[in-house]
């Protein structure tokens, strides 16, 4: 006995779907694929990528390059301040040593200094306290 294939059974629906999907469609009428559709991606033209990617990397070099201006202005302000703070320290240590070989060289500003630093009273002196 010759068997005749059934066109209809589930075994030939895939070859059904295949040869439907083959036919020709009126104009203007369109389809979507599911497999185009999860992977659709807009068909823009290659040199506006390149513009992007140009404006970005050009976005990103001025930005990098305020922060170091940035960066630079603070460490010249920064390095003015202590320099101006070291010279007032030299100023002041200079003051120190005239002071000090004053003290070592002359008795009578010895004198004075551990009168007014130290308070110290001669032997004839009195204090008074007022109230």
């Amino acid at each position: 006995m010759k068997r005749v294939a059934n066109s209809y059974s589930a075994k030939n629906r895939s070859a059904q779907a295949i040869a439907v999907r083959g036919r020709a469609l009126p104009v203007g009428t369109r389809t979507v694929d599911k497999a185009k559709a999860g992977t659709w991606v807009p068909q823009v033209p290659n040199y506006v990528w390149l513009a992007m990617i140009v404006l970005t990397f050009t976005a990103l070099s001025v930005s990098t390059f305020m922060r170091a201006q940035d960066a630079e202005r603070e460490a010249v302000q920064s390095h003015a301040v202590v320099s101006s703070r070291a010279e007032n320290v030299k100023v002041a240590n200079k003051q120190l040593k005239q002071q000090t070989e004053q003290i070592k060289n002359n008795p009578r500003v010895a004198e004075q200094a551990a009168q007014k630093q130290l308070r110290v009273l001669r032997s004839n002196e009195v204090v008074v306290a007022r109230p």
